[in-house]
């Protein structure tokens, strides 16, 4: 018999590498669960393949859109401190506005900063002035106008940067009135702004109309200047008509008299 082949139980020959088999596998179990290095290995493979796994099935939570809410209506019109905390967002349309160095501006496209629920949403419907300046997000509740007076150059300056990125990020609704100040009339700007669009607005008459136009100016242009010269032509025939048609006072011949019969 072959050194290679063994017979088993039941008298069938066996070979060394199916009796090998079990004990390869068997070692390689052994090496993993006797080594925590690859103890650590294999959890973190089974974690990747859940993963990998579930992202393929689970439909993305941001897939999910959210309905757009509804544009609101451009505010124009200056407030005091007392009229701007109703425009904290959460009064029933979820207007947001700020006072920055005086000017009020109209954040609700950043409502998720400085709505409710917000990392600055202590800034809503007060003066932020001194909290951008100090860097505090500790609610403004004076209810008078902060003139921002004690304030240093350094902070002021800081100021002013929030100020500059606010008119160009947000619509400027208005001012922040100081105590008894009157507010501005804007509807006089709204109409001047209407009536600019209405002039924006006007058609052009079409270019073969300027054309016809034009080509009529011109031939008018043209028959005055004909008929003028045709009038100064007939007037000069006329002088010399009346010219030709006088007696001549010329005198004759020596000792004659000019005849009658000319």
């Amino acid at each position: 018999m072959d050194s290679t082949q063994n017979l088993g139980a039941t008298g069938n020959i066996v070979s060394h590498e199916a009796l090998d088999e079990p004990s390869v596998v068997g070692n390689i179990i052994r090496e993993i669960l006797y080594s925590p290095m690859n103890l650590a290995l294999l959890a973190v493979i089974v974690f990747l393949v859940y993963k990998i796994v579930r992202d393929r099935t689970e439909v993305p939570s941001s897939s999910v859109q959210k309905p757009a809410e509804p544009e609101l209506p451009k505010l124009r019109r200056d407030f005091t401190v007392k009229e701007l905390r109703q425009y904290d967002g959460n009064q029933l349309d979820g207007r947001v506005l700020v006072a920055v160095n005086g000017n009020v501006y109209d954040v609700s496209k950043g409502k998720r900063f400085y709505g409710p629920g917000g990392p600055y949403s202590t800034f809503a419907g007060r003066d932020a002035s001194r909290n951008l300046a100090t860097f505090s997000v500790v609610s403004n509740d004076k209810d008078e106008f902060d003139d921002l007076s004690d304030l240093n150059a350094v902070e002021m300056d800081s100021v002013r940067e929030w100020e500059m990125q606010f008119k160009e990020k947000y619509e400027l609704v208005g001012k922040l009135l100081r105590t008894g100040e009157e507010p501005a009339n804007y509807e006089d700007d709204d109409d001047d702004e209407n009536i600019v669009n209405s002039e924006e607005n006007v058609v052009a008459p079409p270019a073969n109309v300027l054309s016809e136009q034009s080509d009529g100016l011109v031939k008018r242009k043209t028959d005055n200047v004909s008929s003028e010269t045709e009038k100064d032509v007939k007037k000069i025939i006329a002088d010399s008509n009346i010219l030709l048609a006088k007696p001549s006072t010329e005198s004759g011949p020596k000792g004659e008299l000019p005849s009658k019969d000319c």
